[in-house]
């Protein structure tokens, strides 16, 4: 690969990535970044009545992912992608959530009142005809129609069993739920991640068949089923009860993929640190530390048990000289990193990727 290069190719990037999954590099690591935009984005300007009607309108979302995507120079291997979204509930809709939108995010009504209401939620089947599931169908379909083959329709944010009970019955309840009636929500949770699993096939097929590589809001690349297992509801319990009762739903989501980049989100969720590390089929982590807890470099012990434990990482930079000295201190080898600052312009994100094939020779 030539290093001067730095435009985005699929083959390029692909092929970084492959290498990255099983825990090595190819010339450098993966690079994700973004540039400065220096005009306006020409986004197509909201006439709707209220958030709701702007979220559901399919030509708008689309049409603002093209003004957004053809104002962004693809240097690294940043993913010209798009995600159909929703918001982060959108599996708990299979069971009959409403969506209420914000400006920025959405989130659902709880539709299960009481600990015997878990009864019913196991009886009943996912609907994958509902509205919500209905606008990503809608909006998979334009999307790859107007990209032409230019951008990449990403797979839609799917959150796991406990997220999407959480959705339903509010998580405060589920706590106690989990006191009162363990047996019971454990069987809601396998209930659950089913249907994820499902929820997952049926994307994955639909964007295959359109010629869509394996992608999402975490733009790695990979030919093949992958995603981004996760919980961020077990912050709230025990190390016990992530490792005995939530475990083995997230197993069952991650059965049928051959990649996966688990989401660990928040300092609260480091106590699960080592259940995670020891997931089957785990390659790799992306570590959240959250607004206010400092860059990167403030969580290199984290880095370091997750490479000892044989994952590859997604580093999470608070800028470019972050992300060289996280390079520095751990070598390029099953890293990748994401600089969350865009650079000035694109000449300075040429000078950063040069500094980075540098480091890794």
């Amino acid at each position: 690969m030539n290093p001067r290069n730095h435009y985005f190719t699929l083959a390029a990037a692909s092929a970084r990535f492959e290498a990255w999954w099983q825990g090595g590099r190819l010339d450098r690591p993966p690079v994700s970044l973004a540039v400065e935009h220096k005009n306006s984005l020409r986004t197509p300007r909201s006439n709707h009545a209220n958030l709701r009607d702007r979220w559901l309108d399919v030509e708008f979302q689309v049409e603002s992912a093209i003004a957004r995507l053809e104002a962004s120079p693809c240097l690294g291997d940043s993913v010209p992608s798009w995600t159909p979204n929703v918001g982060p509930d959108l599996t708990s809709t299979l069971f009959g959530a409403e969506l209420v939108f914000g400006e920025s995010t959405s989130w659902c009504q709880h539709t299960l009142h009481e600990t015997a209401d878990w009864e019913r939620f196991i009886a009943t089947p996912p609907n994958f005809d509902n509205l919500y599931w209905k606008t990503i169908d809608a909006m998979i379909t334009l999307a790859a129609d107007r990209f032409a083959g230019r951008f990449y329709v990403a797979m839609p944010d799917l959150h796991g069993s406990f997220d999407m009970l959480s959705g339903l019955r509010g998580p405060e309840d589920v706590c106690l739920d989990l006191v009162d009636a363990p047996d019971l929500v454990f069987q809601a949770s396998l209930h659950a991640s089913r249907a994820y699993v499902e929820g997952y096939r049926r994307l994955y097929q639909r964007l295959t068949a359109l010629g869509q590589p394996s992608t999402t809001w975490c733009s790695y690349l990979h030919n093949g089923p992958a995603y981004i297992p996760s919980c961020d509801f077990w912050c709230l319990v025990s190390k016990e009860i992530g490792q005995d009762i939530i475990r083995p739903s997230i197993e069952m989501e991650m059965a049928p993929l051959e990649r996966t980049i688990f989401h660990l989100d928040g300092p609260q969720a480091l106590q699960h640190l080592d259940t995670m590390l020891a997931l089957p089929n785990l390659n790799a982590v992306q570590w959240v530390y959250g607004a206010g807890q400092g860059n990167a470099m403030k969580w290199l012990d984290v880095y370091r048990r997750c490479r000892k434990a044989g994952k590859a990482l997604q580093i999470i930079a608070e800028d470019g000289n972050d992300a060289l000295q996280v390079l520095r201190e751990l070598g390029p080898d099953g890293l990748w990193l994401l600089v969350c600052t865009p650079f000035r312009n694109a000449d300075r994100a040429t000078e950063f990727l040069d500094e980075v094939h540098r480091l890794s020779s």
